[in-house]
């Protein structure tokens, strides 16, 4: 909730709540930074105009680099966080009469369209061509344009020289020591609304540690292999285990970044760090900038093979985070091969013989797991209404939502031929070589994994799933006491 000091505690006059009122965009209106938006919409859809923007940056300053951006990417200024307390705000003072201005280092196209969804505004300054309305020019413009005294909110130490020439200061921060500044500089306070540090936490969701769950993926061929492997084969697959949920971790962050405005529009995604602007875009930028080399070159220098796998995976997760995750089938035919690459750096790491009949396992069981995912946002969207256009697609998507008939053929059918791979594979492999002790206990897996697909399927579509089946599967007491099971079994044929 907003805190307002009282007149006495900060020695207000009461005429002050009638002059104008001016609000800084980045930050303060909105959660997130527009020129760090736009930079990152073209860098991932028009490359060649982030460089424009880089070049204009360097040799022409950075209200000609926004300016650039602002016009070459098709940034969604719908779908941008705002501060809603503030905006409220903003709202019942301009109803009562009071002049609400908008004054933003950012370029004018992108305040002025900030300013039509918002319709609040009796004016708008921005910077233009290479003049960029920020810090002392902006305290200039607005003591020229508000001779009579102005009240500014603003979210940063970069607005002290506007809140020293204006009457009051709405700020907008729950930095201490910034509230303190603003105090001592003897500018009174007219209201303070929290803005939060990211802090650890926002990381800690951007990253998701829970879906490392999936990389112990990477110490199945260890299991299939237990009688011929090393210590050193064992301590490297863990290794490379780590390094991979690491770079996942990186990659779901790029993932994030990359589909912002499908994200902002969706009914839970939305509420993710980068969608909401918890966690600024550009961190995310960075952290992904300086980890994912370290990593690779981490992966190299175990083993070439560890290193080309972790590289097969980034690439092949940059390329579905980029285009293909919006190709229906397509989409999820790559989520499955990103599934069976982990199979593929548990062989590598380990020193582990190739199973053909294990990888095609993992294809076609993960094809079915992935779709049914598809199969529940489908779903969800028809239900809810929201989350596709109204022509039907859904949006971040290539599906249309009466497209649910036939995920569901797609997904049944993998989940059945999964099953039949899997019994091949302990008849023509498992009990050919001396893989395990007791191999017999191994024929309730393809029972498994029938009756925990066949739940996953029947549940979603019910609608009474998450939208991940993984996820569902750690919190479902039915799947854990299939897992269990599973255990068992697998313990059984080894000893």
């Amino acid at each position: 909730m907003p805190a307002t000091l009282s007149d006495g505690a900060s020695g207000k006059s009461p005429a002050r709540f009638e002059l104008p009122l001016v609000v800084d965009l980045d930050g303060t209106l909105l959660v997130t930074d527009s020129y760090s938006e736009t930079f990152v919409s073209a860098l991932f859809n028009r490359p060649l105009v982030a460089i424009q923007a880089i070049a204009k940056l360097i040799f022409r300053g950075k209200a000609a680099s926004k300016q650039v951006l602002a016009e070459g990417t098709d940034l969604d200024l719908e779908t941008l966080p705002l501060r809603k307390e503030l905006v409220d705000f903003l709202r019942d003072e301009e109803a009562r009469g009071r002049s609400v201005n908008l004054a933003t280092a950012a370029d004018r196209n992108i305040a002025e369209a900030v300013a039509a969804r918002l319709g609040l505004f009796s004016s708008v300054h921005a910077s233009e061509n290479d003049h960029n309305l920020k810090g002392a020019r902006k305290a200039e413009r607005l003591k020229t344009v508000f001779p009579q005294g102005f009240v500014y909110a603003g979210d940063c130490r970069a607005d002290f020289p506007i809140w020293k020439q204006a009457a009051g200061a709405i700020v907008v921060s729950s930095d201490k020591k910034l509230l303190g500044e603003v105090s001592a500089s003897g500018v009174p306070i007219e209201r303070v609304f929290d803005a939060p540090p990211s802090g650890f936490r926002p990381w800690l969701k951007a990253a998701r540690p829970h879906q490392w769950a999936k990389n112990i993926l990477v110490m199945v061929p260890i299991l299939l292999g237990l009688r011929n492997l090393s210590v050193s084969g064992a301590l490297s697959a863990f290794v490379a285990m780590m390094i991979l949920c690491v770079l996942a971790s990186l990659t779901y962050m790029l993932n994030d970044i990359v589909d912002l405005s499908a994200d902002r529009l969706h009914w839970s995604k939305s509420r993710r760090p980068f969608a909401s602007g918890v966690l600024p875009v550009e961190y995310g930028l960075v952290a992904a900038g300086l980890g994912i080399p370290m990593l690779l070159g981490l992966g190299f220098w175990m083993s070439p093979g560890i290193g080309l796998v972790l590289l097969a995976y980034l690439l092949l997760t940059l390329a579905y985070s980029l285009r293909l995750k919006r190709v229906p089938i397509l989409d999820v035919t790559i989520l499955a091969t990103l599934f069976t690459l982990r199979l593929a750096l548990g062989v590598v790491a380990a020193g582990q013989e190739w199973s053909v009949w294990l990888l095609s396992f993992s294809m076609f069981f993960f094809f079915s797991l992935a779709i049914a995912k598809r199969h529940t946002e489908l779903l969800r969207a028809a239900a809810s209404g929201a989350g596709h256009s109204e022509s039907g697609i859904v949006y971040g998507r290539g599906y249309h939502i009466e497209d649910n008939d036939v995920t569901l053929v797609y997904g049944a059918g993998a989940s059945i031929a999964s099953i039949v791979i899997l019994v091949l594979y302990l008849t023509e492999e498992v009990l050919s070589r001396p893989l395990f002790e007791h191999p017999q206990y191994l024929w309730f897996e393809p029972l498994a994994v029938f009756l925990w697909t066949a739940r996953v399927w029947l549940l979603s579509h019910r609608g009474q799933m998450t939208d991940d089946p993984l996820l569902f599967a750690l919190k479902d007491r039915t799947s854990l006491a299939i897992g269990l099971a599973v255990a068992i079994s697998l313990g059984l044929a080894l000893i």
